[in-house]
């Protein structure tokens, strides 16, 4: 397990600087570090590794989410406040409905089927697309509009709504039609009461946030528990980690939304801390990626790929540029951004890695028809946006975003 763990380090490490010279971005190397270390090729990582991936990988995104929290900035966000809350529903649900439709008519699957594809597709990826939007942010592209804030926010409420979709056609597809019966004798089916859970995991997972950042200003500044920063570090990703733990234990509010609340809500109540922890979780960050990508190229299925390869990625291009586009189109009608501002949204806002990696495979177990040809596109999606959006990202942002002034307060600099 000890020389797993080094292999994973050192040779990801290295590999991801490689790429980095190469001018791409470090997870490719990483990846590639993963798929080679993996079972599919050398198996060279222990068999405990692998088991403990999920958990790991939990580890990894609590660790981008809270950096992701703590890189927000209130006043841009109030400012691109409806387009932050469109672009958390519009282009995930396009995307999720072209890919159904799509699916049908190459695949021959049923709606519910296709749609289960397209939740799963459509998540947007924390782990390419925050390090993405805070490099911006340091630099200075698009922070006078707010656009690193509104993709930020609009990434986290999207993942809310498509993996509750995902867990409702999951049911649906494997223990058939349920129903919900209210006091009252009032009997609800799990898609009307789709819109009340998504609320409610929102609305509870910003106050467990709000909570949790109360609890760290207490114990950390109030009553100085911690005498330096990496101690303020410890409690700040045990509790971040704590509440992932406990919305999955307990689903009713989102674990992921409430990290990142938990780092916008530290900022609020004191800066300072904010700065602290900010410094912290970006040198948490270098150790926790090079895990996440080697362990998502370690967990790629390539033996299955070869079968839907072409039809794999005319489904994603489809529901990227067709369902996507059309989502972009109308989360910014209305809004102050201009025509380069909303092309930007494609390389900016379509990188899949994380979501795949983690609910891909769960059709398959769960015994449901399609689950092999699911997974293999699960995966095609990871290998071609997550690379795809890591590179796209800094090269079209100087090409298609205007920058401004840079408050060193609210954001690492680069």
């Amino acid at each position: 397990m000890l020389e797993s763990i080094i292999w994973i380090l050192l040779i990801g490490f290295f590999v991801g600087q490689i790429a980095s010279r190469l001018k791409a971005p470090p997870l490719v190397g990483m990846v590639l570090v993963g798929i080679l270390l993996g079972p599919q090729i050398s198996n060279t990582i222990d068999s405990s590794i692998l088991q403990a991936a999920d958990s790991l990988r939990t580890i990894a995104v609590m660790v981008i989410l809270m950096k992701a929290g703590l890189g927000l900035d209130r006043e841009k966000l109030a400012q691109q406040g409806s387009v932050a809350i469109r672009l958390g529903f519009l282009p995930a649900t396009c995307e999720a409905i072209v890919i159904a439709l799509v699916a049908m008519l190459l695949l021959q699957f049923d709606f519910a089927t296709g749609l289960l594809l397209g939740c799963i597709i459509g998540a947007e990826s924390p782990a390419v697309i925050v390090p993405g939007m805070l490099r911006l942010k340091s630099l200075g592209w698009g922070v006078a509009k707010g656009i690193p804030d509104a993709i930020l926010t609009g990434s986290a409420l999207s993942d809310v709504l498509l993996l509750l979709i995902f867990s409702l056609l999951l049911a649906f597809l494997s223990q058939g039609a349920t129903t919900v019966t209210l006091p009252g004798g009032i009997t609800l089916s799990a898609l009307q009461l789709l819109p009340f859970q998504v609320i409610l995991q929102i609305i509870l997972g910003v106050i467990a946030g709000l909570l949790t950042a109360r609890i760290l200003v207490l114990l950390l500044v109030k009553q100085n528990w911690t005498q330096n920063a990496t101690q303020d570090t410890l409690v700040a990703a045990g509790l971040a980690l704590l509440l992932v733990v406990l919305a999955e234990k307990f689903p009713i509010f989102s674990g992921y939304l409430a990290v990142m609340a938990t780092g916008f809500f530290v900022i609020e109540f004191d800066a300072p801390l904010a700065r602290r922890l900010r410094n912290s979780f970006d040198t948490l960050w270098v150790v926790a990626q090079i895990i996440l990508f080697v362990l998502l190229g370690a967990s790629i299925p390539l033996q299955i790929l070869e079968n839907v390869l072409l039809v794999g990625l005319l489904i994603l291009a489809v529901g990227t540029l067709v369902g996507r586009m059309l989502g972009w189109y109308l989360s910014t009608l209305g809004s102050n951004w201009n025509w380069r501002e909303r092309l930007f949204l494609l390389p900016g806002n379509s990188a899949k890695a994380t979501v795949q990696a983690a609910i891909g495979a769960i059709p398959l177990a769960a015994g449901i028809e399609g689950g092999e040809t699911i997974l293999a596109i699960a995966a095609l999606s990871i290998l071609v946006t997550a690379p795809l959006g890591a590179w796209a990202i800094p090269t079209f942002a100087p090409k298609l975003l205007r920058k401004g002034e840079v408050d060193p307060t609210k954001v690492a600099i680069a």
